[in-house]
């Protein structure tokens, strides 16, 4: 079945402290019209077992993160893919105002890329490593992990960890 979405929409409330920022939908998400729902995808186990939720969430809770301080939103929003090595780097790059001005809206705490390769988009230059960055978004810190897609599951260790440590940072801006 074709969706008629026309794009998946932000998790975004006055008030969160960390928004995480993802390339953009899967096609599970799409399909299914929750951030994160491919079942292969870690991004809920790795909220839950950094403690950043008190709980393990399912997607389609998706609109319950705010109620923990977390807002979600992605480079492109309006095109779903396999991955995110099929969207041209010139439409990822062209999302970058647009993050800037949710950033400067919703003034979280913290910025998290959910992927390395984000960071590249929006810097034009090369990750110098994981964890929180000397660069910013919009004036706010930035922390970058790897992706919490299946795919990326080399960093399966490396994720829990920063996942871990950007809680501790975040608990420390509060």
């Amino acid at each position: 079945m074709i969706s008629s979405r026309t794009e998946l929409s932000d998790i975004l409330e006055p008030g969160v402290k960390l928004l995480i920022v993802g390339f953009n939908p899967s096609l599970v998400s799409w399909d299914k019209g929750h951030h994160y729902a491919n079942p292969v995808n870690n991004f809920y186990r790795l909220l839950y077992q950094s403690g950043l939720t008190p709980r393990l969430l399912k997607p389609d809770e998706d609109g319950l993160l705010p109620q923990y301080g977390i807002g979600l939103t992605n480079f492109v929003l309006h095109i779903p893919s396999a991955n995110e090595s099929k969207v041209p780097a010139s439409v990822y790059r062209a999302g970058i105002e647009g993050l800037d001005e949710k950033v400067k809206r919703y003034s979280p705490k913290l910025i998290c890329f959910n992927g390395m390769k984000l960071y590249c988009y929006y810097f034009n230059k090369k990750l110098p490593g994981f964890g929180l960055q000397q660069d910013t978004v919009a004036g706010k810190p930035l922390f970058v992990t790897p992706s919490s897609s299946g795919a990326a599951n080399m960093y399966f260790a490396r994720r829990q960890e920063l996942y871990r440590e950007m809680k501790e940072l975040l608990d420390s801006y509060v």
